[in-house]
């Protein structure tokens, strides 16, 4: 009796488990395709090709995606996600690329790419029935639903976060115009997320603010009277804010950061005067200081009409009489300049001097 009650029990594990394993196999018939296998977080690059717009490429990194051209800046995540939901969509129908008709499809000169790291989807027409969108990738054209197309046609503008600071800016010091701000409203500003971003045409104005990392890393503003819209020169944007920060001054604070400060810009656009002067900049070198142009190569040939100036002349004084003079000007006599490399030491007695030049013939 036992047998037999063992024997039933199999036998109904073993019909629970094909009954499993044929539901799994007639869902997953009913389930359509995704376009592609791709994980989102694994995307390292993301490019939109479009024809007669500029490219947008983005990239991710550990702090997460970043607008790289046509701007570099940081990218809005809720429209990178928005996007990328294209690696799952389903894909409603298949067929082989040689057997459609590329050109009644849009697909035979596309005028939209989007590349996934090494994956390319080209982007055609409708299908006039069904309202699907046709999409070529690895020799098939596809159907799929048309909720992309628009993410990929607007300006890069929408891809831009609208954050007021850049991902992981925690200013540690900041000014309105010459005037410290509390720490307080150095906070606020962490979280502040404009209404809006427009393009920065023209000159703009307003009062300037300075926010600074600890690093002494400096970022810029010009804040108009009402405080709601915020210029950045170095990436040409403005920020529209809906409410108005309050900008809280301490006069008191003291600024932490070092003293030569960087400041954020775009690569390639050049320092501004207000930067300050590089600390490290070499020495001017020049005729009156070490007693050559360093911009003149000495190896040049002198054209033979070439006019020829006066040789200089040499003049020597009893040891610690004098200083060192070693060039005669119209304008006089000028001394020489500091040791190269040690510009605060006077030069020692003698220095300069030819000893082999005849004695000078007293004035």
């Amino acid at each position: 009796m036992t047998a037999r009650w063992l024997v039933n029990l199999f036998l109904l594990v073993l019909v629970i488990l094909l009954g499993s394993m044929i539901r799994h196999e007639v869902n997953r018939a009913q389930t359509p395709p995704t376009l592609t296998d791709l994980i989102a977080s694994d995307l390292l690059r993301i490019e939109i090709a479009r024809e007669g717009e500029p490219t947008i490429r983005l990239g991710q990194s550990l702090q997460g995606w970043r607008l790289e051209e046509p701007l570099q800046i940081d990218a809005d995540p809720a429209r990178v996600d928005q996007l990328l939901a294209i690696l799952s969509t389903p894909v409603h129908r298949s067929l082989p690329a040689e057997t459609a008709a590329l050109g009644e499809l849009g697909l035979a000169s596309p005028k939209l790419r989007l590349r996934l790291d090494a994956l390319e989807l080209t982007f055609g027409g409708i299908d006039p029935v069904s309202q699907y969108r046709y999409v070529a990738s690895d020799g098939l054209v596809h159907l799929i639903d048309d909720r992309f197309y628009h993410l990929l046609i607007a300006p890069p503008l929408d891809a831009v976060s609208r954050r007021l600071l850049p991902r992981g800016f925690v200013p540690v010091f900041g000014r309105l115009a010459d005037i410290p701000l509390a720490t307080k409203t150095l906070t606020g500003l962490e979280g502040i997320v404009a209404e809006r971003i427009e393009p920065l045409t023209g000159e703009p104005g307003g009062t300037p603010v300075e926010l600074k990392l600890a690093d002494g890393t400096a970022l810029r503003f010009l804040v108009s009277e009402d405080r709601r819209r915020w210029s950045r020169e170095d990436v040409r944007l403005l920020y529209v804010l809906t409410n108005a920060p309050e900008l809280i001054e301490d006069p008191d604070a003291i600024d932490p950061t070092p003293p030569a400060a960087a400041v954020m810009r775009a690569p390639g656009m050049p320092p501004s005067e207000i930067d300050g002067a590089d600390p490290f900049a070499p020495l001017p070198e020049t005729a009156d200081g070490y007693g050559f142009d360093p911009e003149a190569d000495p190896d040049a040939i002198v054209p033979g009409d070439a006019p020829v100036g006066p040789p200089p002349e040499v003049r020597l004084t009893p040891d610690g009489q004098a200083p060192v003079r070693t060039k005669m000007s119209p304008e006089g006599m000028k001394p020489h300049g500091p040791l190269r490399g040690e510009p605060y030491k006077d030069p020692p007695s003698g220095f300069g001097q030819d000893p082999f030049a005849p004695d000078p013939v007293p004035d």
